[in-house]
């Protein structure tokens, strides 16, 4: 699991967001809290870097996600760089969570 921090879209009049990316806990770990301890902590360096939001892309359900307070958004209001890297054919949703 990673988090990119990405400063703000010129003109946009939003601070800099994240996106936490790479966001993966193995099929025998799963449903043991690896994967909240992750998020809890992605969401912490979050708060320290005083980032805005962050946002995250997923083909799942995203269930943690929404658990955790991330809401479907549009990639109008995710950062323009990493939305342009998003591969279209994947067809992902994205969340967001404001920090």
């Amino acid at each position: 699991m990673g988090l990119r921090v990405h400063p703000a879209d010129a003109g946009e009049g939003r601070g800099p967001a994240g996106v936490v990316y790479n966001f993966c806990v193995a099929g025998p770990s799963q449903g043991s809290g690896v994967g909240v301890g992750l998020l809890r902590a992605a969401l912490a360096r979050a708060r320290a870097q005083s980032l805005g939001a962050l946002f995250t892309a997923t083909t799942g359900g995203g269930g943690l996600f929404l658990r955790y307070g991330f809401a479907p958004t549009t990639v109008r209001l995710a950062p323009s760089r990493w939305v342009e890297s998003l591969d279209p054919r994947r067809d992902a949703r994205i969340l967001a969570r404001t920090v």
